[in-house]
């Protein structure tokens, strides 16, 4: 368990973060998974300090990604992150596959990858795991590049010059992954932030300014702002974490 308090809407002296990011209501129809995006920033607003976010984060924030992670049928990650963070092939700890074998899910989240033009290195750690990787590519992605990316991940294709947040939510409903864990970066937050996906915003704030630093959605139309509920507000090692719910119409949830 980590040492976090709950301040909002009651205070709670210490939450188990399993308890506060894992067993919480996720409703959410047949048709579309229900999106968790989960982003740590600076005060100001960045989320990552010369192209890395660990910088920002901590041993609490990374508690709270591996519960969501724990409790999501596949992890959406845009390849600008995967390379600068170099990402590898999920895990969870032993615990934490019981519990998902238990629910009916799979040992771990498929990790899928969005890119559209496919640059992506095949030799990356990236695509070393047993379990394949899947891969969002547009439809100009070069072939060259989709056939050596082909030999080691699932390649699939969605949308035509950019990947289509809807069409990749909509593939991943067919199969039954029902939670999505979306972890950026800013231009793929900012696809699904204008397709309205996002139903769940898990931000951690970080004590730290970093001027200059790219922003959690960059790039998004300009628009009214989407409506958003606080659900909870927790506190650990300075940080704040605060969870927050798309406001839905009755209809929008069905």
């Amino acid at each position: 368990m980590v040492a976090m308090q709950q301040v909002w809407p009651r205070f709670i002296p210490a939450v188990d973060h399993l308890e506060a990011y894992e067993h919480v209501p996720r409703p959410h129809g047949t048709d579309r998974p229900w999106v968790m995006l989960c982003m740590v920033t600076s005060v100001d607003g960045a989320v990552s300090v010369q192209g890395r976010s660990a910088p920002l984060g901590g041993p609490t924030d990374w508690a709270v990604l591996t519960a969501l992670r724990g409790r999501a049928d596949a992890i959406v990650v845009g390849a600008g992150t995967a390379r600068s963070e170099d990402y590898g092939p999920p895990s969870v700890a032993p615990e934490v596959c019981e519990r998902r074998l238990a629910r009916g899910q799979q040992a771990a989240p498929l990790l899928a990858v969005v890119s559209a033009a496919g640059e992506l290195d095949p030799a990356a750690r990236l695509f070393g795991g047993t379990e394949r990787v899947r891969l969002y590519l547009a439809g100009a992605a070069p072939k060259s590049r989709r056939q050596a990316l082909a030999a080691v991940a699932e390649v699939r294709t969605v949308g035509d010059r950019e990947a289509d947040p809807a069409a990749i939510t909509a593939d991943l409903a067919a199969e039954g992954r029902s939670l999505i864990l979306l972890e950026g970066g800013p231009r793929l937050n900012a696809c699904f932030a204008d397709a309205d996906l996002i139903d769940e915003f898990c931000i951690t704030r970080s004590p730290l300014l970093a001027p200059g630093g790219p922003g959690m959605i960059e790039g998004a139309e300009p628009g009214a702002g989407l409506s958003l509920h606080l659900d909870r507000l927790l506190t650990a090692d300075g940080m704040t974490f605060a969870r927050y719910l798309r406001r839905r119409e009755p209809h929008e949830s069905a």
